[in-house]
C-alpha cells in the first residue's frame, strides 16, 4: 500500500475519484505506482479491497 496525501491542492485537470466518481476538489489521495486518484482513503481501501478479492478468485479459478 503505498500512496500520496495531498493537502490543500486541486489536480489540475478535473478529475474523479476511481472509486466513487465523486469530483475530487481541494484534498485528495494518489496511488504511487498508478497514479490513480481517490477523494479519501476510505475509497483508496474500498477499491484495493476490492481488487484484492478479485486476484483471489482469478487465482482460485486457475
Amino acid at each position: 500500500m503505498r500512496f500520496v496525501l495531498v493537502n490543500d491542492r486541486t489536480p489540475f485537470r478535473k478529475t474523479f475519484c476511481l472509486q466513487c466518481c465523486k469530483e475530487i476538489s481541494d484534498g485528495y489521495l494518489r496511488e504511487i505506482g498508478t497514479l490513480i486518484p481517490y477523494c479519501t482513503y476510505e475509497c483508496y481501501a474500498l477499491q484495493r479491497e476490492f481488487e484484492s478479492r478479485l486476484e483471489s478468485r482469478r487465482r482460485a479459478a486457475s
